[in-house]
């Protein structure tokens, strides 16, 4: 039977979960073993981590990197950009898979989820599995309404700003979910645009069907990029588009990319004008949102909302980013969450939790304590 979702005007249908068998990976492994779980569980309920090993990961200089295959270990790769024997990457306050620009593997994660997956042996519904990519300001431009939502992503209507130069732009994400051939399909954008003038806003430009449809993991295939100056649109692969300087902002699957640091060559920022909402909206608010109730938001934003805004390009990010990390702590602290982890070797799947970390401060998490679930 196929599920369906109604998002204003559109019905969408389930989007596919992926599901694999469990594999191993392997790799010589040093530092740190599996081992019983000890003192209190501050990430989580120990009794919710009860059927998971346990992993102690000390994050310090440089980066850290991890199988996660039982017995789950500490690994020392020779070439971490090529070997496909570790899964999880610790560095500072970021965690990594092996994909993308962080490696040759093929892993991916999504989360955060709640920690009661941890209770079942199978691989939890998502709405998508993310690969490591280039990624800024637009990281979280959506809200996951879970599987009540029929995993859907919803936009929050956040105004971001960006900058090239003395160029300035206000963007707004409108949706998500188009159609093509008669049907509903996600990652067809529509976002409204406009420049930013020292005496108001240029015409609002409106665009749907911007075609982000390209699979993460399929590096030959090619997805839309826009520029916001001309409105010319271009199809690249994700390493077309960081050589290329002919587009402002590139859509693949839930991510949005700027042109600027390891984005591309063009030197373009970005900024989310509406970040210090994120903490505190709620999937039955941001349901309600439409381009029409937003409308005002956006026009609100003028030059001097611009002034003194920290914009910048993108930076490899995962689907980790800052949810694995409880807001508003210092020193840092774990999320009650778990994440879905598939393998570098595209098959192994894993549920993924962290129960404390041993002598943090503002910037390290200094010893991650972290639980790891094989599923299928």
């Amino acid at each position: 039977m196929k599920l369906s979702l109604s998002l204003g005007w559109l019905v969408v249908p389930a989007l596919s979960v992926l599901v694999l068998g469990a594999g191993s990976a392997c790799s010589d492994s040093a530092g740190t073993k599996a081992t019983a779980s000890s003192g209190a569980e501050a990430g989580a309920d120990a009794d919710t981590f009860s059927t998971s090993e346990e992993l102690q990961v000390p994050v310090g200089a440089g980066r850290v990197y991890v199988k996660l295959a039982s017995p789950p270990a500490v690994v020392s790769p020779a070439e971490p950009k090529t070997d496909k024997g570790w899964d999880l990457a610790f560095e500072g306050l970021d965690v990594f898979t092996n994909s993308g620009p962080s490696g040759a593997g093929l892993g991916a994660s999504f989360g955060p989820l709640d920690p009661i997956v941890f209770i079942d042996d199978a691989v939890p519904g998502t709405p998508f599995l993310a690969t490591d990519t280039t990624g800024g300001a637009f990281i979280r431009w959506w809200f996951y309404g879970g599987a009540a939502a029929n995993h859907a992503l919803y936009t929050r209507f956040h105004v971001y700003g960006v900058q090239e130069g003395q160029k300035q732009y206000k963007v707004q994400v409108l949706n998500y979910y188009g159609v093509r051939d008669g049907a509903p399909i996600a990652a067809l954008y529509r976002v409204r645009w406009a420049e930013v003038t020292a005496t108001g806003s240029g015409p609002i430009q409106d665009l749907a069907d911007l075609d982000g449809t390209a699979d993460q993991a399929n590096a030959a295939g090619k997805s839309e990029c826009l520029d916001l100056g001309t409105g010319a649109r271009m199809m690249f692969t994700a390493s077309e588009a960081r050589a290329s300087s002919a587009w402002h902002l590139c859509f693949r699957r839930e991510n949005v990319s700027v042109n600027g640091e390891v984005g591309g060559p063009r030197g373009v920022g970005a900024v989310d004008l509406d970040a210090a909402s994120s903490p505190t909206e709620k999937l039955a608010d941001v349901v309600q949102l439409t381009p029409e109730s937003q409308q005002a938001r956006f026009d609100a934003v003028n030059a001097q909302s611009l002034v003194g805004q920290p914009f910048r390009g993108d930076r490899v990010v995962s689907g980790f980013g800052t949810l694995w990390l409880e807001r508003g702590v210092s020193p840092v602290a774990p999320a009650k969450s778990a994440f879905v982890v598939r393998g570098a070797d595209n098959s192994s799947m894993y549920l993924v939790g962290f129960a404390r970390f041993d002598g943090a401060s503002t910037t390290s998490p200094g010893t991650v304590v972290m639980r790891v679930k094989s599923v299928k």
